[in-house]
């Protein structure tokens, strides 16, 4: 019997509408309540990640940022953080103000970006535990949105040089995916960091040794548990690490290429309940 599930949440516990399912709700569950730890490994931002966890009534340490923080369950402080270097800080601005690229950072709670736009101000309601009778508004859900503030600096590379809080994470995006492509592998090179992608137009920079994995190890020596008792499951490149490393290893239909090759299992895809086929198949004694 394993005895701690990881969960990645876009593509995994979350369905395409950004929703946990009352299926995969109900198993989970029901896995908690036999005593298994569960918990989520994401890159979300830490509220995200209570906010579910909370929701589901997750009993184990949570992980955000990609494994830059360690979160207590309960409460949503934060037990561990590995954040990125100041100089390191400035130098992901400066590459990103170079290149004219768009470059945001995140704080515990606050996205910190040069201007606020269409886009990073929606952040906030992105990250809300979705309600399906309830319209995705700000006013609906603003108990929840206002746990993260999006906060314009100007200039990054100033503010990364000033900055008083940690910052855990920094984010790429850029609509050219040549120009995406040609940043990583600068950033890549200069082999301090931590990269992952997180969709087709996105990439994500942590401080070097910082992944999910790392994180979920962490945990587990808390709670006196070995690899082979974890079962891991993801659906992208963050996740790779943490598949190929758990006992179990469980790939989403609708995962990419790589989270497929780095798993030793299959599910469903999020947008058919595989989180609740999966606990059924591979926790033995459960009936979801």
């Amino acid at each position: 019997m394993y005895r701690l599930l990881a969960l990645d949440m876009d593509g995994t516990l979350l369905n395409p509408s950004k929703i946990i399912t009352p299926r995969v709700y109900q198993s989970l569950q029901a896995l908690i309540g036999k005593g298994v730890n569960v918990t989520i490994a994401s890159g979300r931002f830490p509220a995200s990640v209570w906010l579910h966890g909370k929701h589901v009534g997750m009993n184990a340490p949570l992980v955000a940022f990609n494994g830059a923080v360690i979160l207590d369950a309960s409460t949503g402080e934060n037990i561990h953080g590995y954040p990125i270097p100041s100089a390191a800080a400035q130098r992901i601005a400066a590459l990103g103000e170079r290149t004219g690229s768009y470059v945001h950072f995140y704080g515990y709670q606050e996205l910190f970006v040069e201007q606020v736009n269409e886009m990073n101000a929606a952040w906030p309601l992105a990250n809300v535990v979705m309600d399906p009778s309830k319209a995705h508004t700000y006013e609906n859900y603003k108990d929840q949105a206002s746990s993260i503030q999006v906060k314009p600096v100007g200039s990054l590379v100033t503010f990364a040089k000033t900055a008083s809080e940690p910052l855990y994470k920094a984010t790429f995006i850029n609509e050219d995916s040549h120009l995406l492509d040609e940043l990583y592998h600068e950033l890549q090179s200069w082999q301090e960091f931590t990269l992952t992608r997180t969709g087709k137009r996105r990439f994500d920079v942590n401080a070097a040794d910082v992944s999910k994995q790392a994180a979920l190890e962490v945990i587990c020596r808390s709670l006196g548990i070995s690899s082979d008792q974890v079962a891991a499951m993801g659906d992208y490149d963050n996740d790779v690490d943490m598949l190929q490393w758990a006992g179990l290893g469980i790939a989403m239909d609708n995962g990419s290429d790589e989270a497929k090759k780095a798993a030793n299992a299959a599910t469903a895809s999020n947008q058919d309940d595989g989180v609740a086929d999966a606990i059924g198949r591979y926790f033995q004694n459960l009936s979801v």
